[in-house]
């Protein structure tokens, strides 16, 4: 692709604009940094323990031991569709079973989404949708756009379309950041 075309595709910032932009980005994320991850997430929820994210091609699954009524249940789920915006991540939970073949009810992650912090999970039984905000930990001024997840042995990518990230939230103090050339 030629210079010019790049550049029809990207709108250009304006002289006081302090965004930092790119056409495509990929994150990966292997399986011991995914766990510390969802571990941080965990911690805040006394009724789950040992989560862990187990990647394999084709799939994400989600194994935890859950605590209900003083009784460890082993449990694990199988998500999909996952996306995210506005810096909350969103997923389908197709399956959902303890001891690898009883169906866990949906009350039971109602329960767990109520012994969460207020706002971090919402749940939407219909549809078997779980939200997680992870607007607290994402940089604000970040504009991404979740396109395609990519499920590897042992790692996930996740490939964003277009983005960019506003400087002027860092540089704001800098002096002469914002001057005009």
């Amino acid at each position: 692709m030629d210079r010019e075309s790049a550049t029809e595709r990207i709108p250009l910032a304006s002289s006081e604009d302090l965004r930092v932009r790119w056409r495509g980005l990929a994150l990966i994320f292997d399986e011991p940094t995914l766990n510390r991850l969802v571990a941080l997430l965990a911690e805040r929820i006394p009724e789950i323990e040992d989560l862990k994210v187990h990647v394999t091609p084709g799939e994400l699954a989600v194994t935890a031991m859950i605590h209900r009524f003083g009784v460890p249940l082993s449990a694990k789920a199988t998500l999909s569709q996952l996306r995210l915006k506005d810096g909350f991540l969103a997923f389908v939970l197709d399956k959902v079973q303890a001891l690898s073949f009883i169906p866990i009810p949906d009350q039971l992650l109602s329960y767990l989404v109520q012994q969460a912090p207020r706002g971090l999970l919402t749940y939407y039984p219909d549809d078997r949708i779980m939200v997680v905000n992870l607007a607290p930990w994402m940089p604000p001024g970040i504009d991404l756009s979740l396109e395609r997840t990519v499920f590897a042995e042992g790692a996930l990518t996740l490939e964003f379309g277009d983005g960019s990230y506003d400087l002027g939230l860092v540089l704001g103090d800098v002096p002469g950041a914002s001057d005009q050339d």
